[in-house]
């Protein structure tokens, strides 16, 4: 059996077209990792990409895209192909949540001594589980309440903020539920402590 020979020009031209792959794949990655995101939701929801937070029964940590304004979560298989570790994925995705944090303003709540109590980040789209842990979002709430905050995260679109040092957070119970049940995408009653250490669970609403 004899075999026809690679002219040059073929060599030449495959070698082009799979360096215009490459390029074109290198570009897709790149513009790939500025939609990555990392959120947190709701465990019984069944994401394929998740880490646990820490203290959390009913709430985890999802990986994926941000896409047209919407949080979607990676397959097993987006996952496994996108080559990462998850370590190295949280940082860019978190980094990458300061420009939604950035489009929020947060409301705040005053008892009757004009002292603040706590405040809310609303959006019409569901990315407040993504914001609440870009860097920037303590440093948001360090001159009102505090470098550390108790945040309950109802829904996608929805964070309560509070100082930690005060419990009147359990005051708000009935609008917890009502967020986490008015929506298409319920995300926790459970209640975090964010801190320089990080993110954990310290309990949970209990029904009002």
């Amino acid at each position: 059996m004899s075999y026809a020979p690679v002219l040059p020009e073929v060599r030449a031209t495959r070698w082009l077209l799979a360096m215009l792959v490459s390029a074109l794949s290198t570009v897709a990655q790149a513009s790939d990792a500025e939609s990555w995101r990392v959120w947190l939701d709701a465990k019984f929801l069944g994401a394929a990409s998740t880490q646990p937070i820490p203290g959390a029964e009913r709430t985890v940590l999802v990986a994926g895209l941000l896409e047209a304004g919407e949080l979607r979560a990676f397959t097993a298989a987006e996952w496994t192909a996108l080559g990462t570790t998850w370590g190295d994925f949280a940082k860019r995705a978190r980094t990458n949540a300061a420009t939604e944090l950035a489009s929020l303003k947060p409301e705040y709540t005053r008892n009757a001594k004009k002292v603040i109590e706590h405040a809310v980040m609303k959006s019409e789209e569901p990315i407040v589980s993504a914001t609440v842990l870009a860097p920037g979002f303590r440093a948001l709430f360090a001159d009102t309440l505090g470098p550390k905050l108790i945040v309950v995260v109802p829904n996608r679109f929805t964070a309560y903020v509070f100082p930690h040092l005060v419990s009147s957070y359990r005051d708000y119970a009935p609008g917890v539920f009502a967020d986490y049940r008015a929506t298409a995408h319920p995300v926790s009653v459970e209640v975090f402590e964010l801190s320089e250490g990080g993110l954990k669970a310290t309990g949970a609403y209990e029904e009002p």
